[in-house]
Order: C-alpha cells, then sequence, then structure tokens
C-alpha cells in the first residue's frame, strides 16, 4: 500500500462533514479526534490506527464526521482507490458482512 507521511498540527482538520472520501489514514504520532455533527466524540485514533474508511466501507462517498487533531504528530495518508481495490477482491460475503458493519457502527453514532 503506497502512501505519503503527512505532518499533522494541533487543531488540523484532516476531513471533514460533506468531504469526498478521497483518502485514509494510519496515524504514526500524535492524537486525532473523530467528532459528530453535534459535536459528540465518537473516537479517539491513537498510533499505529488506520482510520477514515468507515464511511467509504458503508458506501458513502461523503464524510458523515470531522477528524480533528488534537496534538501534533504523522499519519500516512493513502488514496482511497487503493482500499476500495483491495476490498474488490473480497467475495461477496465478505464484502457485505463489512459494509453492514460499517453502516451498524455510523448508525450508533449518528
Amino acid at each position: 500500500m503506497a502512501g505519503n507521511i503527512e505532518i499533522i498540527y494541533s487543531g488540523q482538520v484532516l476531513f471533514d462533514f460533506g468531504n469526498k472520501i478521497d483518502k485514509c489514514f494510519i496515524l504514526q504520532r500524535g492524537v486525532v479526534r473523530i467528532r459528530s455533527r453535534e459535536g459528540e466524540l465518537l473516537s479517539s485514533i491513537a498510533p499505529n490506527t488506520m482510520f477514515g474508511f468507515t464511511e467509504l466501507l458503508a458506501g458513502n462517498s461523503v464524510r458523515e464526521t470531522r477528524a480533528v487533531c488534537e496534538s501534533a504528530g504523522s499519519v500516512v495518508s493513502f488514496s482511497s482507490e487503493i482500499l476500495q481495490d483491495k476490498l474488490a477482491e473480497f467475495d461477496a460475503q465478505r464484502k457485505q458482512l463489512l459494509e453492514q458493519l460499517a453502516a451498524q457502527i455510523i448508525q450508533q453514532t449518528s
């Protein structure tokens, strides 16, 4: 999986509501928080964690959440197309399971 290392800064918004889902991320250093439209904390991302893909798995093309850097660090960003290409290799049953799980996660956070 090819990616780009990006330096992140405290307060930086990595993605926001309504943005096209064109990137996914792996946090290397720092802290990222995922929030709902109402400002509710949905997730605190720790280093070595992939994020920014749940909505994509659920079949969405735009973001329903906001990711904000809480402390400086770095991420590896990669095109969401890479993830979609990998998912295309899955059989229909596995794809359906991932889509259902992602949809449940999104529904629980709405």
